[in-house]
């Protein structure tokens, strides 16, 4: 939303998301892995007794036990109560797989699917459809962009006209906090310079690249008649 707000960011345009995902994802995914070894080693209070997330997996599986069948990320609790004594769900018998379902495709139900329909009460809106992610140039040309935003990103240049310098930020300076409505009403979020405003210079770098590069893709598409484009 800061990006759209701001910085040119146009959600609707292929390329945009495309280029968020070349510099983006990994910092992400390293955000989200950071995160759950956190969650994974904090203590619970309440129903937890303040053990963490690892304890309580730990003590599940000395309790039930650990599945070798595909089955060995998922939580022995989750396990015992769509496959266990516990459950209404279909029990191990003869000629069975672990986990309690049936070898054949037509008997039982995939625990994802279980799951699935537990929680479909709780989704208040459609599946999101996920973006391509797909370069919009060929291969050579892509490697052409992938080496040149590496060299641009190296250097201290701030692109003029996408919000990104001081004599472009709205009044007060660099908002530090984005509103995000939430229900009926917004909540700040907050941004603060030191962590955003980097992130937002790499976006204006890369935007102002791909223009230039677009714009030579399709010259040279228009030149040739074709749209296998060139690298020069």
């Amino acid at each position: 939303m800061r990006l759209e707000r701001l910085h040119q960011l146009d959600h609707s345009d292929p390329t945009h998301l495309w280029l968020l995902h070349i510099l983006f994802l990994d910092s992400i995914r390293d955000d989200c892995r950071a995160f759950q070894e956190e969650w994974n080693h904090h203590p619970i209070s309440g129903e937890g007794h303040d053990q963490t997330p690892l304890d309580m997996r730990f003590l599940g599986q000395l309790e039930h036990g650990v599945y070798d069948d595909g089955y060995e990320d998922v939580h022995p609790d989750v396990l015992n109560r769509y496959y266990g004594a516990d459950s209404t769900h279909e029990r191990l018998h003869p000629g069975q797989t672990g986990a309690g379902h049936s070898d054949s495709e037509d008997e039982g139900e995939a625990l994802e699917d279980l799951i699935a329909a537990d929680q479909e009460r709780h989704v208040r809106h459609d599946p999101i459809p996920v973006p391509k992610t797909s370069s919009p140039f060929p291969a050579d040309l892509t490697a052409d962009f992938l080496k040149a935003l590496d060299e641009l990103l190296a250097t201290d240049i701030v692109p003029t006209g996408l919000g990104l310098r001081n004599d472009e930020w709205p009044e007060g300076g660099y908002p530090e906090a984005e509103a995000i409505r939430s229900g009926r009403k917004y909540v700040d979020i907050g941004l603060p310079f030191n962590t955003w405003w980097p992130r937002a210079v790499v976006w204006g770098k890369a935007l102002t690249l791909l223009s230039h590069f677009q714009a030579i893709y399709e010259e040279a598409a228009g030149i040739s008649g074709s749209d296998s484009g060139s690298s020069e």
